[in-house]
């Protein structure tokens, strides 16, 4: 039986017997190809000592500070394993270190292992030919399916027949085809769905309501630190959207933190300026930020993150992956029937924070008067709450998520009210970033 293939991390602080006869034992159940020496020089001599003292190959990758990741890097591309073992401890590695070195390790496909813990890397699925987009994401509500949908209009407008598909935890256990090119999507249509037993809000209806093409929609469950859900049919929805004659481009979008695993040309990854620096800056985002082709920070609203905030997340970008282009964005609503004059009832995901402006903002560029606003799409409990004490009004304007047809357009729908669904419309910001035209910048990214 063929053994694993593996390089090992080793650092000084252990005496070089004590990494020759380790090195031994792991052999005998790994093909050991390279060894890395990431630093520490307490219990051994000169880089030559160590050569000579070892059985395997080694490289090193250490300055004055400890491990160097950029030296690290380029050993792992020229020498491909399977597994990345990491034999080392404090304190030439610390807990920040290792989630460093862990993006490194996944970024070239490896397993990244120690005595006590594994991180898996992404396995991309060679299926699609078609030219093909992923949209990812920091997290949830970010705007991954306001993109999806901006997206399908640029290429569906572009004559490249595009079809989106969505992994989502509310979507069908057995991959569903929804032909948003052929036919009417309303909230009408919804409550039909919903009937049947579909979860009406899943991304699949949404993306096909906004962009009038047909979507994929698959389900997903669990989603790990670098992105991989535990399970999900996403993959026998990219070969049905493959196969479909009518498709000609694909979008795959993404879903909260999680990706499907489906090898695309480009990715595009959607970072959440609110989010913590923390979250934005280390863990598991610099991997996603690693294969990113285009990155588009959402929520850049005044009222919602300062200035000197954006900076230190695109400085952060930048030590990362220094030459991806970026995008300073915020979400503009748009609602998809005439709502110019009515008296609405408005229900939305969107913080608190945005709620003033959001009210100012669809009262003027709409001509309606909102009487009443609830937030609570994704808590059903104090959504039906509100509701019942929403007033008189004509009707009532919702974003597609969450409730957003099970309990708001039910409820609606019982008073003998209107329900108007509302689109997202990522809009650019002068914010630091260096993309000037959304739409010709994601098209640049199918023709390179």
């Amino acid at each position: 039986m063929k053994k694993t293939t593996a390089i090992c991390l080793i650092d000084g602080e252990h005496y070089l017997a004590n990494l020759k006869d380790s090195l031994a034992e792991i052999g005998k159940d790994y093909q050991v190809k390279f060894l890395i020496f990431i630093g520490g020089t307490e219990k051994i001599g000169t880089p030559n000592e160590v050569k000579k003292a070892l059985p395997y190959p080694v490289g090193f990758a250490f300055g004055e500070k400890g491990p160097d990741l950029a030296a690290m890097d380029a050993l792992l591309a020229k020498h491909p394993a399977d597994v990345v073992l990491d034999l080392s401890d404090e304190p030439i590695v610390s807990y920040p270190i290792r989630m460093e070195i862990a993006n490194t390790v996944l970024y070239h496909g490896m397993i990244y292992r120690g005595s006590d813990f594994e991180f898996l890397p992404l396995d991309f699925k060679k299926i699609l030919t078609k030219p093909s987009l992923a949209i990812w994401g920091t997290g949830k509500r970010i705007g991954k399916t306001a993109m999806g949908g901006f997206i399908g209009r640029i290429l569906k407008k572009a004559g490249l027949d595009p079809a989106i598909i969505t992994l989502s935890r509310g979507g069908p256990s057995i991959p569903i085809v929804v032909r948003g090119d052929q036919f009417h999507i309303d909230s009408k249509y919804l409550l039909g769905k919903d009937a049947e037993g579909f979860h009406a809000s899943s991304d699949c209806f949404e993306d096909a309501l906004t962009a009038r093409v047909p979507t994929f929609g698959c389900r997903r469950c669990g989603g790990g630190m670098a992105g991989k859900p535990f399970v999900t049919v996403v993959d026998e929805g990219a070969r049905m959207a493959e196969k479909a004659p009518y498709v000609k481009s694909v979008v795959v979008e993404g879903s909260g933190a999680s990706v499907a695993e489906i090898k695309t040309d480009k990715v595009i990854l959607l970072m959440d300026a609110t989010q913590s620096l923390d979250i934005l800056g280390t863990y598991m985002t610099p991997l996603r930020i690693r294969y990113a082709d285009l990155i588009v920070l959402t929520m850049c609203e005044d009222f919602l993150v300062t200035q000197a905030k954006i900076d230190k997340i695109i400085k952060r970008i930048r030590e990362v992956h220094p030459t991806v282009r970026i995008a300073t964005s915020v979400l503009r609503p748009k609602p998809l029937a005439s709502i110019k004059g009515k008296n609405i009832y408005l229900a939305t995901t969107a913080n608190p924070e945005a709620l003033p402006t959001l009210k100012k903002y669809i009262e003027k560029e709409f001509g309606c008067r909102i009487r009443g606003i609830t937030r609570n799409l994704s808590d059903r409990q104090k959504l039906i709450k509100d509701l019942k004490s929403m007033g008189k009004v004509d009707l009532v304007l919702t974003e597609l998520k969450a409730a957003a047809i099970a309990i708001v357009a039910k409820e609606a729908h019982k008073l003998g009210i209107d329900t108007v669904l509302l689109d997202n419309i990522p809009t650019l910001v002068a914010k630091g970033g260096d993309v000037k035209n959304l739409e010709k910048e994601i098209m640049g990214l199918l023709k390179k």
